[in-house]
């Protein structure tokens, strides 16, 4: 490993915090617009246009300009293995899985905090998305937002704090994919994701292999339902597959453990550097404060 100088990794580590606080600020600024151009009957009246526009309108001008913050930082290089059917087929079945747990967990977790709180138990992520029309699933959750996720997440995030090492990268980058999602429902099943989305990456040594599994994931978890009838077998099915996929994943996922493939990056990985610094600070502490503001507004 060469000689780490910490003083130029805490300015490169801010630098991707600040670029994640950036995005994050965005976001706000960006629906606040949209609320107040939409009251002022200035926007389409259109809800679907709405909706689109809210869930991934901000990235537009967020994406660019947080890469450009970080251009600096170099890129450690990946090794590239090809992509197959059934890699991918292995790592959709075990990402299902995580899906699932994650989401048991955080939906009792999410539950537990509206009892202690003594409020109405809800559930805001079901609920924005039951109210989306299906064209803007489709286009905005499966497909863009995928996309502009991975490009933040794995792309900018991970890409970079490979240097420090694959495995710290993939737990930097799902942590703070977990923490950016803003509530408990999302958190633990987008941080196993995140997990599994940064080792396809790593392991192929391209971006498109984690987009793909991240469509397959978001349309598999809220698209597919659109396609359903509300009664009969099909729905019936689609329930049993979450537990079958989930038991399936595990084996494979323990079969494959020995066969994983991280990379050590050329520097030391001092967690210390990654968060010890302004800019990761500020976009953490604006993560949970986002997730308090859902439950308390």
């Amino acid at each position: 490993m060469q000689e780490t100088d910490l003083r130029q990794e805490k300015k490169y580590c801010s630098h991707l915090g600040w670029a994640l606080t950036l995005t994050m600020v965005f976001a706000f600024v960006w629906q606040l617009a949209l609320l107040v151009l939409s009251y002022a009957g200035r926007l389409l009246a259109d809800p679907a246009t709405y909706s689109l526009l809210a869930l991934v309108g901000y990235y537009l001008p967020a994406l660019p300009l947080s890469y450009w913050l970080c251009r600096r930082m170099p890129v450690p290089e990946k090794a590239r293995r090809p992509l197959s059917a059934r890699l991918l087929g292995r790592w959709f079945v075990i990402g299902i899985g995580l899906m699932w747990v994650g989401s048991l967990v955080g939906s009792w977790l999410n539950d537990l905090v509206y009892q202690v709180a003594h409020l109405e138990t809800v559930d805001l992520v079901t609920e924005t998305f039951n109210e989306m029309p299906m064209s803007v699933v489709l286009l905005g959750a499966c497909i863009l937002g995928p996309l502009c996720e991975e490009l933040l997440f794995r792309g900018l995030l991970a890409g970079r704090l490979a240097r420090y090492g694959q495995k710290p990268a993939a737990f930097v980058s799902a942590l703070l994919f977990g923490l950016y999602h803003a509530n408990l429902s999302q958190f633990f099943y987008a941080f196993l994701l995140g997990l599994l989305l940064a080792y396809a990456y790593f392991y192929t040594g391209r971006l498109k292999t984690s987009v793909i599994l991240h469509m397959l994931f978001n349309c598999y978890g809220s698209f597919v339902v659109f396609l359903l009838p509300e009664d009969g077998l099909l729905p019936v099915l689609y329930g049993l597959s979450w537990p079958v996929l989930t038991i399936v994943g595990a084996v494979l996922l323990v079969r494959g453990r020995t066969r994983q493939a991280w990379a050590h990056g050329p520097c030391e990985p001092f967690m210390w550097t990654v968060f010890g610094n302004v800019g990761m600070t500020v976009a953490v502490i604006l993560c949970f404060v986002q997730t308090a503001m859902m439950y308390v507004f």
